[in-house]
């Protein structure tokens, strides 16, 4: 794919999703290679196979808000939204996990502590491994991993920002 080509699906996905990506557009035009590197894990960084829509949200924005990017956070709250998470949902991770249901609250508190790097709380982690399958457990591995590699490149190149107000609705 042509630069043209990069610089048009940028334009586009900034337009769609109201997402300042200059950093994208600095890393095409400081290494094109990079950027095509980069581009190719903007699948991995949605991919959502075998865990069903509301937990691979729960768990993404849940590790989101660990790496504190305001504009990455408001902008999985609008992939989340244009998924149809419940609205309840999203606002009950961005306060923190209150108001989930236990199950959504053990798996918000398991995509903290993982995107922490913290020791895992013991009956989490059975409550979890007894949740999910393997590649389930896989999946959200990805999905919490993912979160972090947005944030570090902004972060890396001083694009990042923190503490916004989140917008919910698409």
């Amino acid at each position: 794919m042509s630069e043209r080509n990069y610089l048009q699906e940028i334009a586009d996905f900034e337009t769609h999703y109201q997402y300042e990506a200059d950093f994208m557009r600095e890393l095409l035009a400081e290494s094109p290679d990079g950027y095509a590197k980069f581009a190719e894990i903007l699948p991995l960084a949605r991919h959502r196979e075998r865990l069903n829509t509301e937990a691979y949200f729960i768990a993404k924005l849940a590790a989101m808000q660990v790496e504190d990017c305001g504009t990455c956070l408001q902008l999985c709250v609008r992939f989340a939204r244009e998924a149809d998470v419940p609205r309840e949902i999203v606002e009950a991770v961005l306060q923190g996990g209150s108001g989930l249901s236990a199950d959504q609250r053990d798996l918000y508190d398991f995509a903290v502590q993982v995107a922490s790097s913290s020791d895992l709380e013991p009956g989490l982690q059975q409550r979890i491994q007894d949740r999910f399958d393997r590649g389930q457990l896989l999946e959200l591995g990805l999905c919490i991993a993912t979160a972090k590699v947005f944030p570090t490149i902004k972060r890396a190149a001083g694009y990042l920002t923190s503490c916004r107000l989140m917008e919910i609705e698409v």
